[in-house]
């Protein structure tokens, strides 16, 4: 576990057992609660890394939180009816949606049975390149190729670095370093050095993305379960911000049509890939509004308030992480209060 979760863990920790997340929560708990989900796997086949972790909770964490809302009261609604709540401003009991991005292949393994165990509903966004295998899920790649390997090569910069990888902790040394380092670069320059990656070291970027993928039929299934809304996740999972408008109206109508073609449905409601401030911002905002989804959803960490009434294409959500699969930080997230907190100190430093 890494420092800065350690640090973050521990101040949940004091604001939870000295109950002084209760004295903020009126303030900060909003309408309701967006939750993003990625992967859904058994403990012993979780990532080894952090970062790809955070994306990974388990079947019986999923369950746990399940019923754990359940008994605070919460309704779980679908996002048709969390957008008409908004509309009419019908808040008389606080809401609790559960989204899964990207439609990984567990979603259907473990979350989907859990879904219908409790008669629940859910969204997945799904990302049609991952599902037909044409996506680069370099993150992924990335994590493979530092597995399998006990040395990596590659030029940084302008010079050749050398990366020994023999150990685990090693290992987890490199994949933090290479991460932000990929994370970083211009789409174009990412894929062409993860490209290089997959070949030198003898990995097949398509394989590894149809491995993880649930397939057309499985998708099929779910989208016609009623308790489920498949949602608009782009073609291939680029941040849209780096790419020119008509990059991105393209990214988002082909998964779009994609989904309506296979699925024989309306996906009309969006999520935008990675979906922090550098990945899309104002003027994603007004191209999905302009395409005519009903709402649009970010990794903006907040509560949802009333007057996201007026934000339906850039609603924050919640993650449920899997370096705090702990029903005690479940309550604290919901209660708004760590996320308004951070918000709150952020606008008086920027004073």
């Amino acid at each position: 576990m890494s420092a800065k979760t350690l640090i973050a863990r521990t101040l949940l920790d004091g604001l939870y057992y000295t109950n002084a997340y209760r004295l903020l929560e009126d303030k900060y708990k909003g309408v309701g609660v967006i939750l993003t989900l990625h992967h859904v796997v058994k403990a012993e086949n979780s990532s080894p890394f952090n970062i790809n972790r955070l994306l990974e909770i388990t079947p019986e964490f999923l369950e746990q939180t399940i019923q754990q809302v359940i008994a605070l009261g919460y309704d779980i609604v679908s996002l048709d009816e969390m957008r008409q709540r908004l509309i009419n401003q019908q808040f008389s009991r606080r809401f609790i949606c559960f989204t899964l991005d990207d439609g990984y292949i567990d979603n259907y393994q473990y979350a989907f049975p859990i879904f219908k165990k409790y008669n629940i509903p859910f969204t997945i966004y799904v990302t049609t390149g991952i599902t037909e295998g044409t996506a680069i899920l370099w993150w992924r790649c990335l994590e493979k190729i530092i597995l399998q390997e006990n040395q990596i090569d590659l030029e940084m910069n302008g010079r050749n670095e050398c990366f020994e990888s023999k150990s685990l902790s090693q290992k987890k040394i490199v994949f933090d370093k290479l991460y932000w380092y990929l994370r970083n670069m211009p789409l174009k320059q990412q894929h062409t050095v993860i490209l290089a990656l997959a070949t030198k070291y003898r990995l097949s970027v398509e394989e590894l993305c149809l491995n993880c993928a649930m397939s057309w039929d499985m998708l099929k299934e779910i989208s016609q379960n009623p308790l489920a809304t498949i949602g608009t996740h782009t073609a291939n999972h680029l941040a849209l911000a780096k790419l020119p408008v008509e990059d991105v109206k393209n990214e988002v109508t082909v998964c779009r049509d994609k989904l309506s073609q296979h699925l024989q449905i309306d996906a009309d409601h969006f999520c935008y890939p990675y979906g922090d401030g550098s990945s899309a911002d104002t003027r994603e905002f007004k191209i999905i509004e302009d395409l005519g989804f009903k709402t649009a959803t970010t990794t903006r960490k907040q509560v949802i308030r009333a007057d996201h009434n007026n934000h339906l294409f850039a609603l924050p959500r919640i993650p449920l992480n899997g370096h705090y699969q702990q029903q005690r930080y479940v309550q604290l997230l919901l209660s708004g209060v760590p996320t308004g907190l951070w918000e709150s100190a952020k606008q008086f430093i920027k004073r």
